[in-house]
């Protein structure tokens, strides 16, 4: 294999470590919204059937935004440290 195969390859293999960061910080993003939509969900039909009552509904609402907030965290970190990486990928192809 020559030197740019070999080179070929290695950027190839760092693209797709990049895209499976990406994917699984993704899969994260889209659990914590389901789970804040799940949050949300009980804590107004239980509001309206009278189920729970307002401190219980504020808490609910308080856990779904925590929620929201720490799988959106990770999410952009990974996306804005992809994104760097990537953009230096392609500092060094130009070299």
């Amino acid at each position: 294999m020559t030197v740019h195969g070999l080179r070929k390859e290695v950027i190839d293999l760092e693209v797709e470590k990049s895209r499976l960061n990406r994917e699984k910080s993704m899969l994260v993003m889209n659990k914590s919204l389901i789970l804040y939509f799940a949050f949300m969900f009980v804590a107004v039909l239980g509001f309206i059937n009278g189920y729970v009552n307002r401190t219980l509904l504020n808490v609910l609402i308080v856990m779904g935004l925590c929620v929201l907030i720490i799988g959106t965290v990770p999410y952009v970190k990974t996306m804005h440290s992809e994104e760097k990486r990537l953009n230096d990928l392609l500092q060094r192809m130009m070299r």
